[in-house]
């Protein structure tokens, strides 16, 4: 049987995401792109479930019986990542896992973290440390390196007057904005990643009046809804030859 993994970034987070609202329990293992088939086709030994039919697998859940299901993510480096999903968690594992729609720890992969949206709709959005540095980038894109900070009186107490250190020209700043837009057009436009994209819009657009008040903010380009696409895979064995002929 020829083991597949996605080829690309939304194939893979569309794979996941449909998993997820069955199958929220999660196990992650990080492979050696060498070993990864050796890897792989272990899980599928100790968990059959994952080449059942689906037939098979609607009955085992309506039985209450843990389902696995795997997902091969692309590639990083010279790693890639394998996602089970179940669920519930098998007893007798041997892996970590966890629930990957946790608030307080979802599952999270490169940028993205799985999360519930209001009315229990699942969705990718930008996980927290993605956000923060996007946050930063906004703030010294438009103020310069050293950001803005609040203004301390002689005895060292914050007064709450807010005074830039630097402050970029408006036509540097209205082009990095421009650039860093452009860069977050190019996420997949998942619902949580569209609203976090948002958000950063409007922020980027508070700073800017707070320091080019006489020029108009730049506008970012419109970020399409993701439709779903047809997985993009490839053989598993292929993208190890390929790391092999380029070592």
């Amino acid at each position: 049987m020829d083991l597949l993994y996605h080829r690309t970034v939304t194939s893979g987070l569309q794979a996941t995401l449909h998993l997820a609202r069955a199958s929220p329990i999660v196990a992650v293992i990080q492979a050696p792109i060498a070993k990864a088939e050796a890897i792989a086709q272990r899980q599928i030994d100790r968990y059959p479930t994952i080449t059942a039919s689906h037939t098979l697998r609607s009955s085992l859940r309506r039985a209450k019986y843990p389902v696995v299901q795997m997902v091969i993510l692309p590639p990083t480096g010279e790693h890639i990542t394998l996602v089970l999903m179940s669920n519930a968690e098998p007893s007798g594992s041997r892996e970590d896992w966890f629930n990957g729609l946790d608030p307080a720890a979802p599952f999270t992969w490169r940028n993205y973290e799985l999360t519930r949206q209001e009315g229990q709709r699942l969705t990718w959005r930008l996980n927290n440390q993605a956000r923060a540095y996007y946050r930063k980038h906004i703030a010294r894109a438009v103020t310069g390196r050293g950001g803005r900070q609040l203004h301390a009186n002689k005895a060292g107490k914050i007064t709450g007057k807010v005074v830039a250190r630097r402050q970029h020209p408006p036509l540097v700043a209205r082009t990095q904005l421009l650039r860093l837009g452009d860069h977050l057009s190019h996420y997949p436009g998942f619902s949580g990643v569209r609203k976090d994209v948002f958000d950063l819009y409007v922020y980027s657009q508070r700073v800017w009046r707070s320091t080019h008040p006489d020029e108009p903010p730049p506008a970012w380009p419109y970020m399409p809804y993701l439709r779903y696409c047809a997985p993009k895979r490839a053989r598993l064995s292929d993208l190890q030859e390929m790391q092999h002929d380029e070592n």
